[in-house]
């Protein structure tokens, strides 16, 4: 199986770019998806979600491992987060439930 570099440049350039600056990846690659190479956004975006998912915990194991996690911090931030993510999906199905049974 050989990489095509079409796609293989603009993820390395996305690489760098995040590196460097800390910027998310999603910010720069979900656009890069939906204009560069013409894919749909829905798909664009849950591509983008898969890869930040594997990429975040491969990062979150090596911080985890160098020790370098404030865990204070990320239990404080997961106490707002993780709610919020629930209730927010919670709304989103019970809309998508509605706007089903009524179309």
């Amino acid at each position: 199986m050989s990489i095509d570099p079409l796609y293989l440049l603009p993820g390395f350039a996305v690489g760098l770019l995040v590196g460097m600056t800390g910027i998310g990846g999603g910010s720069l690659l979900t656009p890069m998806l939906i204009l560069l190479f013409g894919i749909h956004p829905a798909a664009a975006v849950r591509t983008d979600l898969l890869y930040a998912a594997a990429t975040n915990t491969c990062s979150t194991v090596m911080h985890g491992l160098a020790r370098s996690v404030d865990w204070r911090i990320v239990r404080r931030l997961a106490a707002g987060s993780v709610p919020a993510t629930i209730a927010t999906l919670t709304v989103l199905s019970s809309i998508e439930r509605a706007a089903l049974r009524g179309a």
